[in-house]
């Protein structure tokens, strides 16, 4: 195994990298859908936006594989990131750098990558659109031109704007490591601390006039889950409630895990209306297909509490509290629904 040589631009790559402010940040669906596309166009199980820092490449979006991050020392993309052109692996232990390296010889095991720098500012290479597959394959042309393409779309969205106002003012008065205590580790999205934090700083705009709905996801009967399958499998259920959540929300809108299997999503300039249609929508991409678990697929659903700001001063605790009655109402009438209780 040979370790990924350090770029001549590393010094200026790893500020460009830090300016954008999107490391260790909540998963968004906006480049979810691209890993997603990614394995769908070049049939691998695998694809991840990869940024790789100092010591590390962290996954800013992970398709078919749980791992958030590993060593920089035995990245394929540390590697890929050396050139502006693709790096074409056919069969790792076939290449002098990769034979012997851990994710080759143990999970995932990786036999075949190709990876497409993403660029910042037309230069600093700071990760990788990726794809892997866990046998030896050949990468065609049409293949390679794919993963450009992706990749500059996955440009285009960093490019446009990482985060929205609220969510960048928070980041950007933490340093990395405080950072990362910002986020939920099982479902990358916001942990009770932070989404809290943000839904007080929505109620400035909201007393400005800028309507703001509230809403609490809860999943329904999630204690029979961990009791027949245990918690590992319970965990798989939460970390793909999260990703139908994202799925289902806007960019502009945010999602925490308010605590065990309750989420609160902020509805941003969303008046009562359009929050029901985007809770019933949550909810219907949570019960429109099993999820996928080590045990077996689960029928799984939600429910749905709402409310939205009103002209009256109010605190984002009676908010989340006028979120839990509207809940409380929805599991009384049978859960997998929806419901909305005004804010006193």
């Amino acid at each position: 195994m040979i370790q990924p040589p350090i770029p001549d631009d590393e010094p200026a790559r790893l500020r460009a990298l830090m300016s954008l402010g999107i490391l260790h940040t909540p998963a968004e669906e906006r480049f979810d859908r691209i890993t997603r596309m990614a394995t769908k166009v070049l049939n691998t199980p695998i694809a991840l936006v990869s940024l790789v820092a100092d010591d590390h490449q962290w996954f800013k979006s992970a398709h078919g594989i749980d791992t958030k991050s590993t060593s920089r020392d035995i990245s394929f993309c540390g590697h890929a990131i050396v050139s502006d052109g693709p790096l074409i692996v056919e069969n790792a232990l076939d290449d002098d750098r990769f034979r012997g390296n851990p994710l080759v010889t143990d999970e995932p095991q990786i036999r075949a990558y190709a990876g497409q720098p993403i660029l910042v500012d037309n230069k600093h290479r700071v990760g990788t659109l990726c794809v892997i597959d866990v046998q030896p394959r050949q990468f065609t042309m049409d293949d390679v031109n794919n993963l450009r393409d992706l990749a500059a779309i996955v440009e285009s969205e960093i490019q446009r704007g990482v985060l929205d106002e609220m969510q960048s003012e928070l980041l950007t008065q933490r340093e990395e490591l405080q950072r990362k205590a910002t986020i939920d580790p099982l479902t990358r999205v916001w942990n009770r601390g932070a989404i809290m934090e943000l839904l007080e700083r929505d109620l400035t705009r909201a007393r400005r006039g800028t309507p703001i709905s509230v809403g609490m996801i809860d999943a329904d009967h999630f204690k029979r889950v961990n009791d027949t399958y245990g918690h590992p499998v319970g965990d798989q259920v939460l970390a793909e409630l999260a990703k139908r959540i994202r799925g289902g929300i806007r960019d502009c809108d945010d999602v925490g895990r308010y605590g065990g299997e309750e989420f609160l999503v902020l509805l941003n300039n969303c008046d009562a209306r359009h929050a029901h249609i985007a809770g019933e929508r949550i909810r219907a991409s949570v019960a429109q297909a099993p999820i996928v678990s080590t045990a077996g697929p689960l029928d799984v659903t939600v429910s749905v509490g709402l409310t939205t700001y009103g002209p009256e001063p109010t605190a984002g605790e009676e908010l989340v509290a006028a979120c839990d009655r509207a809940l409380y109402t929805a599991k009384d009438k049978g859960r997998n629904r929806v419901e909305t209780a005004a804010a006193v």
